[in-house]
């Protein structure tokens, strides 16, 4: 009260003028009087200026940290593909790109045109290289491969250079970046190891190391002798492009138009529609990083608006006598709610502010992870561009205002006569009409969301659902003041009842004030209905995943290629029949993958071998699973959708342009395991030469009288010279599958937890600002004998009531949110809803304890109070 008489004061030394209509005595005829009792009383309550600064700061630095990331990257990348097309004046590409490419001919008749200086045909392919210990090199995502080594003065849009040894002149002979070479354990002149799809393990010699402009962490690029690369990477007559370089003086739109002229069979492009072309896949690529990561940012920054809200309404319920006392001296009601206004225009700025340069920090910091990590991302300076600055602030500061808009037009809606009125008890207006709107919003999300799961296609049914979530959120948090007293009130009594009269105490004061109980509540409760909805999501997904296998896989052992950070690497074709000839091992069935365009589409291709009906089980719907020659297996929905039926004749047409017929020979059941459709090995050997067939997984089943176990232990013997495979039981395998959502959800719960990091600070705020408005009440119970213990006790009860009433309407409308998404994917493969019970009890008691971490603080400062002086106030 010592600083609201001081303020008042204040601004009756500095009133002049004539009085407004609606305000008695003379109103100030200049707005800087009001600015200074918003300044004085900014300055007067530095902790919680502190306090409603920082949910801002936490919101901003994700969405400033969300910017940076990924402008950072955009900007890291355009440098690498600077540096990649910095000489490239034009490029040949097939116009299938998943055709058998552009024939070596092409590039030699291509050097000898007018205008061309140099060309380099495009080698590359899958690799995997090992360390100096035998253990696969992990890339972290970055690209592994093996490439055509070329002189730098010789080849066309490369940066890289030999730094130290020699190129690679002979069979066997490679170079490696030098992080790599470092990384590794290797050096110069060491014998290693290096694994092919076509060839399997390469023994090899490490004969010099290059470096390049740009760091690309993780990448892995060995580099052969043309013969061999072309050998190992290519069909022998095809490079997958042609990179081609303009004489000075020669702009790359004639160079372009020459070769266009010259190849009219092939797409021709310039080196800056390359360049713009891959810059473009490259930023829908880091777009929707960029999205995913300010979505979470913009989550709690919504979580900020209800503490930033519940804050200012506190603020004016404090200082009603002060504003009374305001209007009694002239200040108009216009220029009250812009001192409230301008506290949190303030606020919304220097929480901004920090919010920015802390983004900067966190952005360095996810850099600093994903580099101790090894994930494969480039390194570079941070990029500081004008949206990574100016959203966040503008966010910040608009989130702030509208916050507090509310409580500023009650603060202006404040009577001279309240003035005179002992205690700052806050008004509850609006509840009738609030409780009814709300009602009805949670009535419509509820249906909305229900109707959603019965829509025909997948895209409706999640815009019903989406926009019926909107609602019931919204309708929840209109409702939960009507709910705090019954709810809170019955959770406070439940939690107090050993306590005795102190839990009774605090179980009333959730009834006191319903719309702060439930503004501080509602923090927790929009954290928990995300928590609960992905929660529901991924563990739906995940049981769908592992029913799916364990139903659609009768085999005993499936062997892929080691992941790195990505899809299973391809094996060695011919590893099947090397696994079919190991003790014990009975059936043997394996997919294979090739390109082509199947009914005039471009396709990849399923092709599977073995006794595919008796490992991979399928609803066969007409026909049989066992493909035939030029036979196709396709789905039910496949089948439906192109109306094919048995018999059916479908035309192929191969990458090398090769033309012929598949008939449909088998209908299954729509089975994820098998995908859309497959055809035999015979068509995949016509589609994929010889040096570049692969295996991408095997499937082997024990033989009568020999155990699984058995058969994977024998497997895994016969296997140990090929490092590069990993053998797997069928459980092993559903773990693996699985253990990718578990990921997932770890990092979005992660998110989520910013969120509920706000949502904690929001109790501590609303509980230090409920001590000091209650001060004179605490004085009271002091003086009547109440212990210090016992005022704590109160408040630790009070927040915990609290924390548990949001985390339990959280979880309601999670859990069913959750459900109707999964409903509407039903179509997708998941299947029975899994609600993940687990997870919410630990939430919902981890509640209850985040609700007494947050009442320690003011818990401690309510127990300080001194009787006489709260009284006298």
């Amino acid at each position: 009260m010592a600083a609201a008489r001081h303020a008042a004061g204040h601004a009756a030394g500095h009133s002049a003028g004539s009085a407004p209509e609606n305000a008695p005595g003379h109103a100030p005829n200049h707005p800087r009087p009001m600015l200074r009792v918003s300044l004085r009383n900014i300055a007067a309550h530095k902790l919680r200026l502190v306090l409603s600064v920082l949910s801002v700061v936490l919101g901003t630095a994700f969405v400033t940290g969300s910017l940076v990331f990924t402008s950072t990257l955009q900007s890291t990348f355009d440098a690498l593909l600077d540096q990649g097309t910095q000489d490239l004046s034009a490029q040949i590409e097939p116009e299938d790109p998943r055709g058998a490419g552009v024939p070596f001919e092409v590039a030699d008749r291509a050097l000898g045109l007018p205008g061309v200086e140099a060309v380099t045909p495009g080698v590359t392919g899958t690799v995997v290289m090992f360390n100096s210990d035998g253990t696969p090199y992990q890339s972290g995502g970055a690209p592994s491969e093996g490439l055509e080594w070329v002189e730098p003065d010789e080849a066309v849009g490369s940066s890289s250079w030999i730094s130290d040894g020699r190129a690679p002149a002979a069979d066997g002979e490679v170079v490696l970046p030098e992080s790599v070479l470092d990384n590794a354990g290797l050096a110069i002149g060491d014998s290693a190891q290096v694994y092919t799809t076509s060839q399997g393990m390469l023994d090899v010699t490490v004969v010099g190391s290059y470096s390049s402009e740009t760091d690309v962490g993780g990448y892995v690029g060995v580099g052969f002798t043309s013969e061999q690369a072309r050998a190992l990477f290519t069909d022998g007559e095809n490079a997958s492009s042609v990179a081609v370089r303009a004489m000075p003086g020669v702009s790359q739109e004639e160079i372009r138009d020459t070769l266009a002229a010259e190849f009219p069979e092939y797409e021709v492009s310039t080196g800056e529609e390359v360049k713009e072309r891959l810059s473009a896949q490259l930023s829908t690529i880091l777009d929707f990083v960029n999205y995913f990561f300010v979505a979470f940012g913009l989550i709690a920054l919504l979580v900020g608006t209800f503490i930033i809200y519940n804050t200012f309404s506190m603020l004016v319920a404090q200082r009603l006598r002060e504003l009374a006392l305001l209007r009694a001296i002239g200040a108009t009601r216009g220029q009250l709610t812009r001192s409230v206004l301008a506290e949190a225009a303030l606020t919304g700025l220097v929480g901004s502010a920090i919010g920015v340069l802390a983004g900067f920090g966190l952005a360095r910091i996810i850099f600093a992870v994903l580099d101790a990590f090894d994930l494969g991302i480039p390194s570079g300076t941070l990029a500081l561009t004008p949206m990574s600055v100016i959203t966040p602030l503008v966010l910040g500061f608009v989130v702030t205002v509208f916050s507090a808009w509310a409580p500023a037009r009650r603060a202006g809606r404040v009577a001279p006569v309240q003035g005179m009125r002992v205690g700052a008890a806050s008004a509850e207006a609006g509840g009738g009409w609030r409780t009814s709107v709300g009602l009805l919003a949670v009535v419509s999300g509820i249906m909305l969301a229900l109707i959603g799961t019965w829509q025909d296609t997948t895209r409706s049914g999640a815009i019903t659902v989406g926009v019926g979530a909107a609602a019931l959120i919204i309708g929840s948090f209109l409702v939960m003041p009507a709910l705090a007293k019954p709810i809170a009130g019955g959770i406070g009594r439940v939690i107090g009842a050993p306590f005795g009269a102190v839990g009774k105490l605090a179980a009333t004061n959730a009834g006191r004030n319903t719309r702060r109980t439930a503004a501080t509540a509602f923090a927790l409760t929009l954290g928990l209905t995300l928590v609960a909805a992905f929660g529901t999501l991924g563990a739906t997904t995940k049981e769908s995943v592992s029913g799916l296998i364990d139903q659609g896989i009768t085999a005993d052992v499936i062997v892929q290629g080691v992941a790195s950070q990505g899809p299973p690497t391809p094996l060695a074709g011919g590893i099947e029949d090397q696994i079919a000839g190991v003790d014990g091992v009975g059936d043997v069935a394996w997919l294979a993958f090739g390109f082509g365009q199947l009914g005039g589409e471009p396709q990849a291709l399923a092709a599977a071998g073995g006794p595919v009906g008796e490992l991979l089980e399928a609803t066969v719907l007409d026909g049989s699973l066992e493909p035939g020659p030029d036979s196709l297996v396709v789905s039910r929905e496949v089948a439906r959708d192109n109306g094919w039926t048995m018999g059916t004749r479908v035309p192929l047409v191969g990458p090398d342009g090769s033309e012929s017929t598949l008939r449909v020979t088998g209908v299954y059941d729509d089975a994820q395991i098998l995908g859309p459709f497959y055809t035999g090995m015979d068509v995949y050997e016509r589609l994929v030469p010889e040096n570049l067939r692969s295996t991408a997984i095997v499937l082997a089943k024990a033989e009568e009288g020999t155990s699984s176990d058995e058969v994977l232990a024998n497997v895994t013997e016969e296997l140990t010279e090929i490092p590069i495979a990993t053998v797997q039981s069928k459980q092993q395998y559903i773990d693996v599958q699985s253990g990718g959502i578990d990921q997932l959800l770890t990092i979005i719960y992660a998110l989520l937890g910013l969120a509920l990091v706000i949502a904690v600070l929001g109790i501590v705020n609303t509980l230090a600002l409920s001590v000091i408005e209650r001060r004179t009440e605490i004085g009271m119970l002091r003086a009547v004998g109440m212990q210090r213990s016992q005022i704590r006790r109160t408040i630790n009860l009070e927040s915990t009531q609290i924390a548990v009433f949001g985390a339990l309407v959280g979880a309601a409308v999670g859990v069913y949110l959750g459900w109707a998404f999964v409903s509407v994917l039903a179509d997708s493969g998941l299947s029975q809803t899994t609600i993940p019970w687990g997870t919410i009890g630990i939430v919902l008691v981890a509640s209850a304890f985040v609700g007494v971490l947050a009442s320690l603080w003011p818990a401690h400062r309510a127990a300080k109070t001194d009787p006489l002086e709260a009284i006298a106030d």
